[in-house]
């Protein structure tokens, strides 16, 4: 973790190295935090429909929990992933475990099939960027990779080409490898776990195609990635440099930066502001102080409303847990005077 920590601000001290600090420093003092309050309530609400959505595959399971509880442990959640990368599923699953009675595994299964449609859906948005901005990318490929390779001449080419074939034959070299190691896997083994985490994200893929209500589930989804959208579009118009960016360069940033979240960094720092940035710059001709100041007030938005919304999930179940143990402890009262004890 400490390591993955250090990376990260490693890539922030080289992204911002060389730049004009004091005029990054005056981006984010003349920014309108009107926008930001707007999104970063969207990122909370997100969080809320996110756990709403939770409910629905836990119901699928014969359990129930209430709305706050689920955000509750979300949200814990969210705060464990800023000091250990993935350990927010875990950790949402222990306490909503320990709040609503339901078994770990049980939550642990409905993670998995939540996390693989969050996969798809982050995939779709992928093929629908491309897809909706496919002239404007491709215009952008031939002017900074196709043209230069080509003014290169053939050696160049031959030497890509090479490149090419050997990253395919290992792309392909792999998946025999890892198929072959998790047919042939022992219990306890890597391979063996891998394989049974890979037949548990098919199935939870499975249980919300066969889900009772699965169009609730669908609707909730495409809400909260609509919020996940807002939070970044929003954040343009924070700064004057990206307030006339198209709705499209929303998408795209959202991509962009949902692949920089996926990194093994703590809450993706440094790599969320790296592909933001350069994604801001090359592609849509932002000066480099602007879009990292966008990059910082956008990422910030999420990490703010994570702590303090995660610090306050914190509070509450701790103070539940010292409720409920208060509840439990017997008084002199309650006690057979006899005996001394409890009735």
């Amino acid at each position: 973790m400490f390591i993955s920590l250090l990376a990260g601000i490693l890539i922030l001290w080289l992204i911002t190295r060389g730049q004009d600090v004091g005029r990054i420093v005056e981006e984010l003092r003349q920014a309108r935090y009107g926008w930001i309050l707007l999104a970063m309530l969207c990122a909370l609400l997100s969080h809320y429909l996110r756990a709403v959505r939770w409910n629905m595959l836990i119901g699928t399971m014969g359990y129930q929990t209430n709305a706050f509880q689920t955000f509750l442990a979300v949200m814990t959640g969210y705060l464990a992933n800023l000091a250990i990368p993935r350990m927010g599923e875990i950790t949402r699953c222990v306490t909503l475990s320990k709040a609503s009675k339901t078994p770990f595994n049980a939550l642990a299964g409905t993670v998995l099939a939540e996390r693989a449609f969050d996969l798809v859906s982050m995939l779709a948005i992928v093929f629908i960027t491309i897809v909706s901005q496919f002239g404007f990318l491709r215009n952008f490929l031939n002017r900074m990779f196709w043209e230069p390779t080509l003014a290169r001449g053939s050696a160049h080419w031959l030497v890509l080409s090479i490149l090419g074939l050997a990253f395919l034959a290992a792309v392909i070299g792999a998946v025999i490898f890892f198929r072959h190691k998790m047919r042939r896997a022992k219990e306890g083994s890597f391979f063996f776990r891998l394989k049974r985490q890979l037949h548990g994200v098919a199935a939870g893929f499975r249980t919300i195609m066969t889900m009772r209500g699965k169009g609730w589930f669908i609707l909730h989804s495409v809400l909260i990635w609509g919020l996940y959208y807002l939070t970044v579009y929003l954040c343009f118009f924070a700064i004057q440099a990206t307030s006339d960016l198209t709705p499209l360069a929303g998408l795209t940033l959202l991509a962009v930066g949902s692949l920089g979240i996926l990194a093994p960094v703590p809450g993706g720092i440094g790599t969320y502001h790296f592909l933001t940035i350069i994604t801001l710059r090359e592609l849509y001709g932002i000066a480099s102080e602007p879009a990292t100041s966008y990059a910082y007030i956008t990422h910030a938005t999420q990490i703010i409303v994570n702590i303090a919304a995660g610090t306050f999930a914190w509070i509450i179940l701790s103070l539940n847990k010292q409720k409920h143990g208060a509840q439990q402890t017997p008084t002199p009262g309650d006690q057979d005077p006899a005996t001394g004890a409890g009735r």
